[in-house]
């Protein structure tokens, strides 16, 4: 069983504690306002009717109001001969997909395996960007290039104090439509790249948009799955998965680690980014938002308990640590035993 987030005790009635020391939100785990909320997203009714369309609309708006075309990227992908022909040559009839994978997900019935998930993902992944930063004037490119750049910076970072070497092999685990793997690609312009993931709808469209661009040649685009790369032992230098454990179950984000210690070269480095349990932003999301995220994200009460660091010790990795790389966001890293 993985190791969690302890909750801390109040006795005599205290304060339970500011942001600052509060390990996560209290609408995730055991606590009591996440079970009413829980139980308000069980209802088929309130679910299907209010909160998925809600969810949607929320991101929608916050896209086109601040310049994203979220239904003509949509259309334009959606009617595109390139990306169905990617979509021929990149899906792996055979990848057994696990369980997990097959729920509703981000509002859709069919999660990631629908076409309107994967034409949706970029503007979706743009709007997630302007949300981190609510309260700048910034467009919509430059808050993306922040939330990515914070990332690639902390992995650069420790690249460079642990591993002392360029990295030959960078595996995105969940790279969706590529965006982070593109970022990631850009940051270490000497190395080959790999976007893995579990839908070849997201990967058509990666592929379609990555023709032409600068680095290309460097990337490749891999229908499987995180837990069972297929890849060789001690073939990778790093490890990346950005915005994937929210998405996965407690036993899913183990077997990640495990594999990617399989993987890694000794002093590989494994790392993510996701939300940040202990973020103020995160903890005081208004009861509207914070359903409506979790309405969409069925995983939710586990991500925000496990520890993330505990368990990369637990499969082999030192040097672990995290950054709060943007106000939601965390980035934790850490490198594989020598």
């Amino acid at each position: 069983i993985g190791r969690r987030v302890a909750r801390r005790s109040v006795i005599g009635g205290g304060s339970a504690g500011t942001a600052d020391d509060k390990v996560k939100p209290d609408w995730a785990g055991d606590d009591l306002l996440s079970k009413v909320v829980d139980a308000a997203i069980s209802n088929k009714i309130l679910y299907e009717g209010l909160m998925k369309p809600m969810a949607r609309r929320t991101l929608i708006n916050t896209a086109e109001k601040n310049g994203v075309a979220w239904r003509d990227i949509a259309d334009e992908l959606g009617n595109e001969p390139g990306v169905k022909k990617a979509f021929a040559e990149i899906e792996d009839k055979s990848v057994d997909y696990p369980e997990y994978y097959l729920q509703p997900f981000h509002a859709y019935s069919e999660g990631n395996l629908c076409w309107q998930a994967a034409v949706e993902a970029e503007p979706a992944t743009y709007s997630m960007a302007l949300r981190v930063y609510p309260k700048e004037r910034i467009t919509a490119d430059a808050a993306q290039k922040r939330l990515r750049d914070s990332y690639t910076d902390a992995l650069r970072a420790h690249v460079d104090e642990h591993y002392g070497k360029e990295p030959e092999t960078i595996v995105d685990v969940g790279c969706s439509v590529g965006i982070s793997t593109r970022y990631i690609s850009d940051a270490f312009q000497k190395s080959k790249m790999v976007g893995l993931d579990l839908s070849p709808y997201m990967l058509a469209v990666a592929k379609h948009r990555d023709l032409g661009e600068p680095g290309s040649e460097r990337r490749s685009w891999v229908h499987g799955k995180g837990e069972d790369t297929k890849m060789a032992d001690n073939s990778v230098d790093i490890v990346s998965l950005a915005f994937v454990i929210h998405e996965c179950p407690e036993y899913a984000t183990r077997a990640l680690m495990t594999e990617a210690a399989r993987i890694l070269k000794p002093g590989g480095v494994f790392v993510m980014t996701d939300n940040n349990p202990k973020s103020s932003v995160i903890q005081n999301l208004p009861p509207a938002l914070f359903t409506l995220m979790k309405s969409t994200e069925p995983h939710s009460n586990e991500y925000y308990t496990i520890d993330i660091e505990g368990m990369l010790r637990e499969c082999g990795f030192e040097h672990v640590h995290t950054e709060d790389t943007d106000p939601r966001h965390r980035t934790v890293l850490g490198s594989l035993k020598k």
